[in-house]
């Protein structure tokens, strides 16, 4: 299982321009697209958009976690974008969100994907933990954190 500091890289977390829950997906699926592990940005961003029309990825407490798997993702990645002001996203606890993890795996990587959403969403059900990236301030504020996301995970 890779780490979440292996998957995260600093040029994939974000201050987000964005101002509604379409345009924050498209500009992390930009951020994403950039790689050579997406071979199509447009199948990704509608992966995301039909996988929010299910039910939001936002998780409550200010946090969404869009993800997909599909066939033009060679290996997992993730972004994530921070917003001052907070999106609404249709959240299941009704708040603005404030940091979006974008997650995306082949269509092959189900146990690790899964293993991935997990290790975030356990991390997240801590109130000190949620807290702290709540708390910061800018995008290299954010990467630090994720960096030590594996720590508490064992």
């Amino acid at each position: 299982m890779r780490k979440i500091q292996d998957i995260l890289i600093r040029e994939r977390v974000v201050t987000l321009s964005g101002k509604t829950k379409d345009a924050v997906l498209d500009e992390l699926c930009t951020v994403v697209a950039i790689s050579p592990l997406v071979k199509s940005k447009e199948q990704l961003l509608n992966a995301i958009k039909a996988r929010e029309a299910i039910m939001s990825t936002g998780i409550g407490m200010g946090i969404a976690i869009p993800h997909a798997k599909i066939e033009s993702i060679a290996d997992i990645i993730m972004a994530v974008g921070l917003s001052e002001d907070g999106i609404d996203f249709q959240a299941l606890d009704g708040r603005k969100v404030h940091l979006v993890i974008l997650i995306a795996a082949s269509n092959t990587q189900g146990d690790e994907f899964l293993k991935v959403l997990g290790i975030i969403g356990k991390f997240f059900e801590n109130k000190r933990h949620r807290e702290k990236f709540l708390r910061a301030r800018n995008d290299d504020d954010v990467f630090r954190l994720f960096q030590h996301m594996d720590d508490h995970h064992e």
